[in-house]
């Protein structure tokens, strides 16, 4: 094969690369598909004896603490954390991978255009040389 031709593979692949992380990516973005679940966190919470304000006994904090009656109060649930960082973890993943379809179209641009090479000599006349 050619430089030429494989030049021209090489941009093709590079285009299809791009063109498919970008589709991915609006279809998580647009909730046609689902990114891969990466990450499983629990949900952020606060425990409310901790709240307690500094006036009441620390007999009755203890015994808020021991007992286990304290709610936990949560104040970001699992669900909204793992699906907003699985998204932007696919968004992340998919952007490397429109970079490395980048270089590859880049190279097959490099290897299909010509190179054309022109030199003047001492005597003044242009030389052209193609590779």
């Amino acid at each position: 094969m050619t430089e030429k031709a494989s030049g021209f593979v090489l941009l093709i692949v590079g285009i299809v690369i791009i063109i498919l992380a970008a589709f991915s990516v609006f279809s998580v973005f647009s909730g046609k598909m689902e990114p891969v679940n990466l990450f499983s966190f629990p949900a952020i919470s606060l425990d409310a004896s901790n709240l307690i304000g500094s006036d009441a006994p620390p007999e009755a904090r203890e015994a808020l603490k021991a007992s286990g009656q304290a709610p936990k109060l949560e104040l970001i649930p699992a669900d909204i954390l793992n699906k907003t960082s699985n998204t932007m973890a696919h968004l992340l993943l998919m952007g490397f991978i429109a970079s490395v379809g980048y270089k590859i179209g880049s190279l097959g641009a490099m290897l299909a255009r010509p190179v054309v090479v022109k030199l003047k000599t001492k005597d003044g006349e242009v030389v052209s040389g193609d590779s």
